[in-house]
């Protein structure tokens, strides 16, 4: 399935509730997730953006493309974002070539024309430009968020927002093509549940991220000093309500990520006492109600060996016997010594003191139990089976 680039447009100003975002309401259609859903302005990249490069002030290809963290192609991104603008709300965000405001109210009739041009395939933005004598204006031009499209929608995008304060003298209009109908909201307002507006999860986030400034311009503001905007990926799991998204932020994310990285979407993604996870071919986790408890096993599972059991929970020790009533608990041993679990699978500890105990799991690359303490030699170890919680990646330090 291909993934196609794609950019998005907030475009911000005041209203008498604070500050409003323009949502366009997308057509009804079959076989399309985002049927009739209000999201920004925005939509795939085109071959005829590359024509504009040289119709643009503010921003060349090299600068455009650090600020994605793209080796090339950035400006084609926000030239996008602010085409697909006119086309489907008719806001024109274009200068002179000097700089000064373009008057574009002069030209409203024409730039009707030209619009209906654009969306038939019959002219460019850059010939529009080009006829005007314009430069499509790319100052103050915010990047503020970088997702990508999980593995279960049947079409994917690559997609990068965008924020840019409203334009005094122009009124947004919808195509009635891509956009049915304009709605100027708060993010409050847009996210009420009252409203009943479909929301894409990742227009929901985006609202959640925009909100809480007094003004347009204190949320353009924060927009613009973001560095090292860091691409959202949501995977599809399992909660006690069904399925749902989860993000890098959610607990989960690493071990749904390592567990379903083909986007399967049966991983569970909230810890229940009693479930029972196999986090890699030699280690199981049973979930309790104060910590999980730690399997390992051999490859076959013919052999078991409990870490640190002493204290589970009713839960825990139902799910243990059932799975494996010959296991043993593992032995006392000293730092540094390596147990061994039948053939294949062999247990490093390392001894905390009174933080804790930490095993590590050396064919399966995992630390079990506490997080390995500061100047542990943990060499090759990739993941941390914690105490309480998910799977998780160890930060090299």
């Amino acid at each position: 399935m291909s993934i196609r680039a794609a950019a998005s447009l907030l475009v911000l100003r005041d209203g008498p509730q604070g500050m409003q975002l323009l949502l366009m309401r997308r057509p009804e259609r079959d076989n399309d997730f985002r049927s009739g859903a209000c999201v920004f302005p925005g939509g795939v990249l085109d071959r005829g953006d590359a024509e504009l490069h040289r119709w643009c002030l503010g921003l060349d290809d090299a600068t455009a493309s650090a600020r994605l963290g793209l080796e090339r192609g950035g400006l084609d991104y926000f030239i996008a974002a602010l085409r697909e603008c006119f086309e489907e709300v008719g806001l024109l965000y274009v200068c002179r070539p000097d700089g000064d405001a373009a008057d574009v109210g002069a030209h409203a009739e024409a730039l009707h024309d030209w619009r209906h041009r654009l969306h038939q395939g019959q002219a460019t933005l850059a010939q529009l430009c080009a006829a005007f004598d314009w430069r499509l204006d790319l100052r103050d031009m915010a990047y503020l968020a970088h997702w990508l499209t999980p593995v279960t929608r049947p079409k994917r995008f690559d997609t990068r927002f965008f924020v840019r304060l409203a334009l005094p003298g122009q009124t947004a209009r919808p195509d009635l093509g891509e956009a049915l109908e304009l709605m100027w909201l708060t993010p409050d307002e847009a996210l009420d549940p009252q409203r009943r507006l479909k929301l894409l999860n990742v227009t929901q986030r985006v609202l959640h991220d925009i909100r809480g400034f007094d003004d347009a311009r204190a949320a353009f503001g924060h927009a613009l000093a973001l560095r090292g905007v860091a691409r959202v990926f949501p995977r599809p799991a399992l909660d006690r309500n069904g399925p749902r998204f989860v993000i890098e932020s959610d607990p989960a994310y690493a071990e749904v990520a390592r567990l379903d990285p083909d986007g399967r979407g049966d991983v569970r993604c909230e810890l229940e006492p009693g479930d029972v996870v196999q986090l890699a071919p030699r280690l199981w986790r049973v979930s309790g109600e104060a910590a999980n408890i730690y399997v390992v096993t051999t490859l076959t599972g013919n052999e078991a060996l409990l870490l640190e059991a002493g204290n589970t929970d009713a839960a825990q020790q139902q799910a243990l016997h059932a799975r494996w009533p010959q296991a043993q608990v593992a032995p006392l041993a000293d730092s540094g010594e390596v147990l061994t679990v039948g053939h294949g699978s062999s247990l490093k500890l390392l001894r905390h003191g009174d933080a804790g105990l930490t095993y590590v799991l050396v064919e399966e690359s995992v630390a079990i139990g506490d997080p390995p303490p500061l100047g542990t030699n943990a060499d090759g170890v990739e993941w941390l089976a914690p105490r309480r919680g998910f799977l998780q990646r160890i930060t090299q330090r």
